[in-house]
This record gives C-alpha cells, sequence and structure tokens, in this order.
C-alpha cells in the first residue's frame, strides 16, 4: 500500500469518528430539553456540512493525479480543521 493510499485511509477514519459524533449528538438531543435540543441540532447541521464538504475532498482523491494529491489532502485536511473547531 502506498502513501496515497494510507492517507486515504486515515482521512476515511476522520469521517467515521464525525459520523459517530453526530450520531451521538444526535441522540442527546433527542434526550434533551427542548432549548439544548435546538443547540444540538443546530451543532449537529453544522457538522454534518463540515463533514460533507470534507467527504468532498475525499472524493477527489480518486481522480487525483500525483501533482493534485498535495493540494486535495491540504483541503481535506482545512475541512477537516473546521470539523474540529465545531465539536469544540
Amino acid at each position: 500500500m502506498d502513501t496515497q493510499d494510507k492517507h486515504v485511509e486515515k482521512m476515511q477514519a476522520k469521517l467515521d469518528q464525525v459520523d459517530a459524533k453526530i450520531d451521538l449528538w444526535q441522540a442527546k438531543a433527542k434526550e434533551a430539553s427542548a432549548d439544548s435540543q435546538i443547540e444540538y441540532e443546530k451543532k449537529v447541521e453544522e457538522l454534518k456540512s463540515e463533514r460533507n464538504e470534507a467527504a468532498e475532498w475525499l472524493d477527489k482523491v480518486a481522480d487525483a493525479s500525483d501533482d493534485a494529491w498535495d493540494s486535495i489532502k491540504d483541503g481535506f485536511e482545512d475541512a477537516y480543521e473546521k470539523i474540529k473547531k465545531a465539536l469544540s
């Protein structure tokens, strides 16, 4: 397995972690008070949006040339940083 494939696996693992966090927050929202539920739902929507942006970058990897790889990897990492900020 080459380095690019390893990075793709790591990227996918990060997205899987975000998916798990989204599921957790959705479950918490169902059990929360009305005010808290609204906050959880806003956070979930923000996370989903950021997650989808990161997934789009990951999808581009399949078609990426070696020259484009660094740009795509950087785009994914930038999108993932937004996710981490949304989680904090």
